[in-house]
């Protein structure tokens, strides 16, 4: 069974080669200059935001990016506030949230609105390009970072276990299997605090 007929198959491949052609010799281009950015006007400087999960019993339940990092009173009133009128109860108003954070507020209590403030899941945290702590990880969250495989993931745990937490990133040379070309791709995923 014929999908294209020949004339159709030349066309196909004189325009794939036209394509080729353009993209390989459009560096050297004289306009090419002109058509691409500075240096000046390209920020090396990423804009980080922290991003919070708030969930539980409040009014809008959800994933908020803040500008600064957030306490979790602002948090929870970002997210609309308790669903009713309980005051809320948590140890430090005043410390602020770092990124990756997920509060819950339960409301088990009939007084109060218990805050619980726990690291987001790893899968959200990939997802939302907050890095995932190396030194807290396990072995099912590791190897869902590319580059890391099964086997991988447990020699870094098993090393973390036996030696301690990875206090820089050279430290994680010593688990075999990982170089500095791997460190330098983890360090967009991972974090070591």
């Amino acid at each position: 069974m014929k999908i294209f007929s020949k004339d159709q198959q030349v066309i196909s491949f004189m325009l794939g080669l036209m394509i080729f052609t353009i993209a390989l010799f459009r560096p050297f281009h004289p306009f090419w200059p002109i058509l691409r950015p500075s240096n000046s006007d390209i920020t090396t400087e990423p804009h980080h935001q922290s991003v919070i999960e708030v969930s539980g019993a409040i009014k809008n339940p959800g994933i908020y990016t803040f500008d600064k990092p957030p306490t979790a009173y602002q948090a929870i009133q970002s997210s609309g506030g308790v669903t009713d009128e309980r005051p809320l109860s948590f140890d430090t108003p005043d410390d602020t949230l770092d990124t990756g954070m997920r509060i819950e507020l339960s409301g088990s209590n009939p007084q109060f609105a218990q805050l619980d403030i726990t690291p987001m899941s790893s899968r959200k945290r990939l997802v939302l390009g907050v890095p995932i702590r190396v030194n807290q990880a396990r072995v099912n969250e590791l190897d869902m970072i590319p580059g890391i495989s099964h086997g991988l993931a447990e020699r870094i745990v098993e090393f973390r276990e036996s030696h301690g937490a990875f206090k820089t990133w050279n430290n994680l040379k010593r688990v075999k299997g990982i170089g500095q070309k791997k460190i330098e791709a983890f360090k967009f995923y991972l974090s070591l605090k």
